[in-house]
């Protein structure tokens, strides 16, 4: 798929189009299915989106090879936050949730000794995710808002908080990489069963949320990470 760079003159409905990505991405703004032929800036307006960050998100996350540098300094912290916010949320309370109630499904369509480890390993893993997450909302995230705040002050000191972004970008690990162990138990080792299916929707769930997380974490790499840092030398 050629990446394209979105513009706000572009149809909302033409972004979905050309890339489902999008389907997951839209409602951590609010914005749902039902947009009709209205353009991106209509939307963001309609929904009272700052059209410049939805666009700085949605390239990002859609795009690999996007390089946002010159638009950060515009970024607001707070809409940012919020938004990274949303999406753990996404995964914690709409995602896992149906992974789990995919892979209990699966659970009793097969009667082989690969069921025990593939519920194993799958569990262990959401277990790291969930902690994962956790750190960002209650360490990161926090962080971050309260130098945020500490910034609009004419007088800034953050010395007393033990902690940097630094911190953060070195605990940045890659969850999205263990899913290769789900996978492949699921492609080589387990035979036929009764539901073929149920299979294929948890590997293509599983896809999906490899790739969302991997688009999750090129946002806080490339925005998070970067405007922190900026912030923080202001303080210093």
């Amino acid at each position: 798929m050629k990446d394209i760079i979105i513009s706000g003159r572009m149809k909302m409905a033409d972004i979905i189009s050309h890339d489902k990505r999008a389907l997951v991405l839209l409602p951590r703004f609010g914005i749902e299915m039902g947009v009709g032929d209205k353009s991106v800036k209509d939307i963001c307006n309609q929904k009272e989106i700052d059209t410049d960050f939805f666009l700085l998100m949605v390239n990002v996350f859609l795009n690999a090879n996007y390089f946002p540098d010159r638009k950060l300094k515009s970024v607001d912290v707070d809409m940012l936050l919020l938004y990274l916010e949303n999406s753990h949320k996404y995964y914690l309370e709409e995602k896992i949730p149906y992974l789990e109630s995919l892979i209990e499904e699966f659970k009793k369509t097969v009667d082989h000794p690969a069921t025990e480890q593939l519920d194993k390993f799958f569990k262990q893993y959401i277990i790291e995710v969930k902690d994962h997450l956790a750190y960002e909302d209650h360490t990161a995230f926090p962080y971050v808002a309260a130098l945020s705040e500490q910034i609009k002050k004419n007088n800034p000191d953050i010395s007393a908080v033990d902690y940097h972004i630094g911190v953060f970008e070195e605990r940045h690990d890659n969850i999205e990489e263990k899913l290769s162990d789900l996978k492949s138990l699921l492609i080589k080792y387990f035979p036929p069963s009764n539901d073929r299916y149920i299979r294929i929707r948890i590997l293509n769930e599983l896809m999906d949320f490899e790739e969302d997380l991997i688009n999750h974490a090129r946002i806080e790499d490339k925005v998070l990470i970067p405007i922190v840092e900026h912030l923080e030398q202001k303080v210093n």
